[in-house]
């Protein structure tokens, strides 16, 4: 009943909680075409998972050799099973708060690393998306423009919101790779 509000505050809490992380000021010139790993957290909502999945391998081929980390939900378990050259964290529901917020021993693997980019996928704010993007230790940080996205991205992408979902993760793959 009160999903959404519970979500909200765990985006909020996120916020609050990972305090005032300013990252340095970087160059974006070669940031993406000289990364070496990469953490990807597909999307939460089912309806985006086929078409993503065009994108997940194109960045397999830029991220060869299993330095291709993916985050995926519980829902979208299935979904990571299909998916090879890859190494992949689920989130399951009992690893998350209240709040949706993942509980830290539970991500503390993924946390310990060191990654080059972290790519989340999700055309909206997700709390354990928003959680991994303020802990994960990652230079480069993209997602999808959206209110209050810059305090969890240092790259946002402003697609058309007149496209569909597959043309906006085109989109972004084709920006990133000018980079």
């Amino acid at each position: 009943m009160f999903e959404q509000q519970r979500r909200n505050f765990g985006i909020t809490l996120t916020r609050f909680l990972s305090g005032n992380r300013d990252t340095k000021p970087m160059s974006f010139s070669n940031s993406f075409s000289n990364a070496k790993t990469a953490v990807v957290i597909i999307p939460e909502n089912p309806d985006q998972r086929s078409v993503v999945a065009q994108t997940i391998i194109l960045l397999q081929n830029k991220f060869q050799g299993n330095k291709l980390t993916l985050v995926v939900s519980d829902g979208n378990r299935s979904f990571a099973n299909t998916i090879n050259r890859s190494n992949v964290t689920t989130i399951k529901n009992e690893h998350l708060n209240y709040f949706f917020l993942p509980k830290k021993n539970e991500v503390s693997t993924l946390l310990s690393q060191r990654f080059d980019v972290l790519l989340d996928l999700n055309l909206s704010l997700v709390p354990f998306s928003a959680y991994l993007c303020r802990h994960i230790n990652a230079p480069l940080k993209v997602g999808f423009a959206q209110d209050h996205a810059d305090i969890y991205y240092n790259f946002q992408f402003n697609a058309a919101p007149n496209r569909n979902p597959k043309m906006r993760y085109e989109q972004l793959f084709r920006t990133l790779s000018m980079f």
